[in-house]
This record gives structure tokens, sequence and C-alpha cells, in this order.
């Protein structure tokens, strides 16, 4: 029996106040994300990565900038998704410097296809995760259902108007706005005492 798997749409906006954990001073140069899926017993994990942020003029200081969309296959019975913020150094070798784990109970409420817009506090990548380090912004979007519009409204008889439905005691429309006495005032526009 073949697995079913949830398709995304995640696009990584940026992050905020991203430090290296060692000399916590901002990230630099080379700053890139890597949105990876929990392994399954039928499938492995899967990882994809945003290009090196380079719209900061190389140097994000500390809040690096993507807005790249990656599209990502979620494992049936996953129960988050990791983010990392990666750097690159200047010699080659990638380092992890923050990462947050979204749980995929956040984004597959709503309607089919609905966007949803999340922030997440990062921390340090090593081991105990326990240190603060950041924010992380995203949307997501699941793009493996269809949504179905919902059939048009019934026109209800002329008789059955109710308030704010076009129908009026008045014989004119209310236009859309609210009607009612503002509190402390009585029906003749006076204040109550």
């Amino acid at each position: 029996m073949a697995s079913r798997t949830m398709t995304l749409e995640v696009t990584v906006v940026s992050a905020e106040e991203v430090v290296l954990p060692p000399t916590r001073r901002p990230l630099g140069r080379g700053a890139y994300a890597v949105v990876r899926t929990a392994a399954s017993a039928s499938s492995p994990a899967a990882a994809v990565c945003t290009r090196v942020d380079e719209e900061s003029g190389g140097d994000c200081n500390g809040y690096p900038y993507w807005k790249e969309t990656l599209r990502v296959a979620l494992p049936e019975g996953a129960r988050w998704l990791d983010v990392e913020i990666c750097r690159r150094r200047p010699n080659g070798q990638v380092e992890a410097v923050a990462a947050a784990s979204v749980p995929v109970g956040d984004f597959t409420v709503g309607p089919p296809g609905h966007l949803h817009c999340l922030s997440y506090r990062l921390f340090d990548a090593s081991g105990c995760r326990t240190r603060r380090n950041g924010i992380v912004n995203i949307t997501v979007r699941r793009t493996d259902v269809k949504y179905t519009a919902p059939p048009p409204p019934v026109k209800a008889p002329a008789y059955a108007g109710a308030s704010g439905s076009g129908g009026s005691c008045y014989g004119v429309p209310p236009a859309g706005a609210a009607m009612g006495f503002p509190v402390g005032f009585t029906a003749n526009g006076k204040a109550c005492a």
C-alpha cells in the first residue's frame, strides 16, 4: 500500500535577529534556509534549501531575506516540519545556526489551499535547543487538495427579509450599515440620564 503524502508550498520569507551561537554576533554572509520533513517508516527524510541570501549585499546582519517558495512532500503521520537557518562559510563548510519545529497542526486547519502566515522562535541548532536565536517567518499552503466552492445561496422569498438582508421595516434597504442607537441615547436622540 502506498503511503499518502501532503504536498506543501513553503515560502521561507525571512529570519530576524539570528546570531552565531559561540560568539552571539549577528549572522552575516552565506545565510540560507533548509526545510526538512520528518522521516516515516515508508519514506526517508527530505530536505530542500533556499538560495543563499545575496540581496542584502552579502551581509544580512542577522536579518536574512529569501522569500523563496519550496515544494515539500510531507509523509503521512509526520508531526512537524523543521526549518533550519544555515550558513556557508568562505571555506565552503556548512554550519547549522538556528532551527525551529513547525507542528503540522498549525497549517492543516482551515479550508483547502488556505495560506498560513507563520512565525516561529528559532533556537540554537545545537542538540539541546534551549537557547533562543531569533525568529523565522514562513508561509505554508497545502497544494494536494482542491478547493470546491460552496453552492450559491438560495434566494429567499421577499416576505422572509431579515435585518441586514436587504429588507427593512422602513421600505428602504439598509445599504449594509448597522442600524441601531448609540449606547447612552434613546430613540429620539436624547442622552439617557
